[in-house]
């Protein structure tokens, strides 16, 4: 997936990670994102999760096309470490809970 945010969301620094970023992560397929330097990521970036600035997206994607496979890989890792039911929902249970 080639994720370009809103420009609302790049003024204001904020960053952008979509559900359907996780779901392209979630099926092994890489994610490549623009998010300038100081932007918030949600999950560590590098591989599987990419990331690029406004100069230097074709690079980018050529370095994930040139090792694809490795990229794939480390998607669903990533979808698996930071986007499973059982961590995340345990996790929304134990701060409902916490809640008064």
């Amino acid at each position: 997936e080639l994720l370009v945010p809103k420009e609302l969301y790049l003024r204001a620094g904020t960053g952008w990670f979509s559900d359907r970023s996780a779901c392209y992560l979630t099926s092994g397929t890489p994610v490549v994102m623009l998010a300038p330097p100081g932007t918030p990521v949600p999950v560590p970036v590098g591989k599987g999760l990419v990331t690029f600035g406004p100069d230097d997206g074709p690079e980018v994607l050529g370095d994930v096309f040139a090792d694809y496979a490795l990229h794939t890989e480390a998607a669903r890792a990533l979808a698996e470490e930071h986007f499973d039911s059982a961590r995340v929902l345990g996790a929304l249970l134990e701060a409902a809970v916490a809640t008064p």
